[in-house]
């Protein structure tokens, strides 16, 4: 249940890793409240713990301390399996790299996440195409990976996290390893797609020109919230 339409919380986050004798800090403290259908960008220089974060509030990793709310659920008390459905059905990842199952066409690739969830095939399968047609490649549905450019690969990955229809996606430097037209392209996708459908869309990226259009901007330095600007009332 999301709660005074706040649909994430997070609470004194923090994150080391053991490097041997060693233990290095990644995130320090991090508290960050993010509102439904709201548009938040995290920036910051490479190897301050942007990637990190976002993966812990989508679920990907635990933290070494602190909490994450997501509608209402302090996930990190479920088990591994209950976590495991929680994430599936509530969020929606894209990553810098497609990380699309190469022997499996562009609509095999999008069903994915609702065949884990045990939805019915034809329902699953009417609503993969339904998004491919959202993201503009109703025409290679058949398409494998391999005969995609690197832009229709990551519209494959957008319509794979829209499949059971979450309301928070997390993205991080998806456009990163694409041309200028295909970034812009994909930028202004991901943010008609919020916008229309009221989805909360977190953003790891290093582009300010695209930051400067979210919501919120998060700079996030040396593992910690150095600065928030708000760029639109919520």
């Amino acid at each position: 249940m999301i709660q005074n339409g706040r649909i994430l919380v997070t609470k004194n986050l923090h994150k080391t890793y053991q490097m041997g004798r060693s233990t290095i800090p990644v995130l320090s403290g991090i508290d960050l409240e993010v509102y439904e259908a709201q548009i938040v960008a995290i920036i910051g220089p490479s190897g301050v713990g942007k990637s990190t974060l976002l993966h812990i509030l989508g679920t990907l990793d635990r933290p070494s301390e602190g909490s994450v709310i997501i509608e209402g659920t302090d996930v990190f008390k479920l088990d591994d399996k209950k976590l495991a459905e929680f994430r599936n059905r509530t969020v929606g990842f894209i990553f810098q790299f497609h990380h699309l199952m190469p022997e499996f066409t562009a609509l095999e690739n999008v069903m994915m996440p609702g065949l884990i969830a045990g939805k019915p095939k034809k329902r699953i399968s009417d609503r993969a195409q339904s998004l491919l047609t959202d993201v503009g490649l109703e025409h290679r549905v058949n398409h494998r990976p391999g005969e995609l450019s690197g832009g229709e690969m990551q519209r494959v990955a957008v319509a794979r996290a829209l499949m059971n229809d979450p309301k928070l996606i997390l993205a991080d430097e998806p456009s990163g390893n694409l041309d200028r037209a295909a970034s812009d392209a994909l930028h202004e996708l991901l943010w008609n797609l919020s916008r229309k459908d009221k989805r909360t869309l977190i953003i790891v990226t290093h582009n300010h020109e695209l930051a400067e259009n979210a919501d919120k901007v998060v700079e996030i330095l040396d593992g910690s919230i150095k600065n928030i600007q708000f760029n639109q009332i919520v």
